[in-house]
């Protein structure tokens, strides 16, 4: 049993639990206790993941490392810590040490760029951040055209009154963490370059073409061209799936073997659509993808071993946008879609669906089509939640994994998973507890407080209604479930689920 370590970007279940979800080949996840995770703006127990680390690693084949956790304490303390830069960069080599203590140990490791969000919301930031949140976010963007000497008359006015509204100790406080946090990752990639790290990801939460985080995109791309660590390092929108994908790396590099991609999509348009979250067209992001799940893209079905079924249009849009049935039921052909998912699955290759077409949820239209048609449980992945990047990163890991292990067991446990979730729960039952559970209690839906299992035991009766109404073959495969709302909101769930296989 080939045994692979990791610390996980922070406890919340698409992170620490889906690791353990997938379908099983010959290893084992090694995972810290919870008690150790950062919790929402709770900082990781650095001390002890370190001692859990070293003593884990002596006999590990594959570590997969989180630097965000380890050294920054989390994803979103990141986001508010005070910590110094020596004092974390004294935090990276920990590295140098488990190469000490097993020289033959696979390394792969990521660390996020800052995100900067287009809205005010402190859930997730610094408090100062529900006051000024969007301005901050607009002007980076402001000074990133600046830069390129873009701005229009109108735009540098605005820059000028947004640099004079926002008060100095908040930006001061959020660009110095910033650079902080952007020094920390331009160190630790001194270690990828000196070959201590086998391969390493910078995902960009929440990305955009122009801000702040994209001028610290162009440092970190400026390290990684003049040092040619191209093949060694990715940088690409993403955040939670990334875990997933250097799962998967770490299962093709043990078999020697990285299957073959090839990807079709739902529409001729959609390799060049932008999602939202995004700062590039989706099939720029998909090769990287496909590279960090330890695969490789083909562009002929004959020499496929997985098939990448992107539901995807040519640009996301509301359902009350004019432009809905143009851009949906004009320039996409799911029937044409449906069957040729039929046909890679007649044709004995793995089929992994990535639905995108919208964000936080499944495309419902799809769903009943793949009911309809007896494909929900023919496929062998699927996933469609968050960002397009984080449903990509799930569903090709998972079939990269059934493609080694043929877990057919753990396949229909992970679709039925996947169903629940990212249709049940994100399309149905959130938005209806959220409109008519919420209100009644005065609650808002990122901090429920005490009365979270309240809206738990809410949002576990809406489930079985959508499953009986909606999708009633998930009877099939799952007994029961248990829902907990483990960051006391609405955005995600966490399930346990009693399954009938």
């Amino acid at each position: 049993m080939k045994k692979i370590v990791m610390i996980p970007l922070d406890d919340r279940p698409c992170n620490y639990k889906y690791p353990t979800l997938l379908p099983k080949e010959d290893y084992e996840i090694i995972l810290p206790l919870k008690e150790c995770m950062p919790k929402e703006k709770k900082e990781a127990n650095h001390e002890k993941l370190e001692k859990w680390l070293l003593s884990n690693v002596k006999d590990a084949q594959v570590l997969i490392i989180s630097m965000d956790t380890f050294v920054l304490g989390g994803l979103v303390p990141s986001r508010l810590h005070n910590h110094s830069y020596n004092e974390l960069v004294s935090r990276i080599d920990i590295i140098k040490r488990i190469r000490e203590i097993n020289k033959d140990i696979i390394i792969y490791g990521f660390e996020l760029i800052m995100r900067c969000p287009d809205y005010s919301l402190s859930a997730e930031e610094p408090d100062y951040y529900a006051i000024c949140g969007k301005e901050i976010h607009r002007l980076g963007e402001l000074r990133h055209l600046a830069q390129l000497n873009k701005l229009t008359d109108d735009e540098l006015k605005e820059k000028e009154e947004l640099e004079f509204s926002i008060k100095k100790e908040y930006i001061d406080d959020y660009l110095n963490r910033r650079e902080i946090n952007l020094n920390v990752l331009l160190k630790t990639l001194e270690l990828v370059n000196d070959g201590l790290f086998d391969y390493f990801i910078v995902p960009q939460d929440d990305a955009s073409v122009y801000g702040f985080t994209a001028l610290d995109q162009i440092r970190v791309r400026k390290y990684i061209k003049d040092n040619y660590l191209h093949t060694k390092v990715s940088m690409y929108p993403s955040a939670d799936d990334v875990g997933l994908s250097l799962i998967s790396k770490a299962v093709s590099t043990l078999n020697n073997y990285s299957p073959k991609v090839f990807v079709k999509y739902s529409s001729p348009l959609a390799p060049y659509s932008i999602p939202w979250f995004e700062d590039r067209m989706q099939d720029e992001t998909i090769k990287y993808q496909i590279i960090s799940a330890g695969a490789t893209r083909v562009y002929s079905f004959d020499e496929a071993d997985i098939v990448l079924c992107v539901n995807m249009v040519s640009k996301m849009l509301n359902k009350d946008d004019p432009d809905f049935v143009r851009v949906y039921d004009i320039e996409r052909n799911l029937s044409e879609f449906i069957n040729y998912i039929k046909y890679v699955h007649n044709n004995k290759r793995i089929v992994s669906v990535a639905d995108t077409s919208f964000c936080n949820g499944s495309d419902i239209e799809f769903i009943k089509l793949l009911s309809k048609e007896n494909l929900l449980f023919n496929i062998d992945s699927y996933a469609g939640w968050n960002t397009s990047s984080n449903t990509i990163g799930t569903t090709l890991p998972t079939s990269v994994l059934y493609f080694f292990g043929k877990d057919e067991v753990g396949k229909i446990k992970f679709l039925a998973f996947r169903y629940l979730e990212d249709y049940c729960y994100m399309d149905y039952a959130r938005e209806r507890v959220t409109v008519n559970v919420l209100p009644k209690y005065n609650l808002d839906k990122y901090n429920l407080g005490d009365m979270t299992s309240a809206i738990e035991k809410e949002v576990y009766k809406e489930l079985h209604n959508v499953i009986d109404k909606e999708l009633p073959i998930l009877n099939k495969y799952i007994k029961d479930f248990k829902v907990t709302l483990p960051w006391k909101r609405m955005f995600e769930c966490e399930l346990e689920i009693e399954y009938e296989v």
